[in-house]
């Protein structure tokens, strides 16, 4: 019963180790931190326009 105690756990520890970085990414994305900056140059490229032409 110990062993299998163990086993989960180490299995546990190391999913968890190999999954860290996509559950720090997905944080960060669900978070929407990105957004103003995203909105922001969208506005500059639109406010932009093609320049006039002769």
């Amino acid at each position: 019963m110990g062993a299998l105690i163990v086993v989960v756990w180490v299995a546990v520890a190391v999913f968890y180790l190999a999954m860290e970085p996509l559950i720090q990414l997905m944080s960060n994305l669900m978070e929407l931190t990105f957004l103003p900056w995203l909105l922001l140059a969208l506005g500059v490229w639109i406010f932009a326009g093609i320049p006039d032409r002769n």
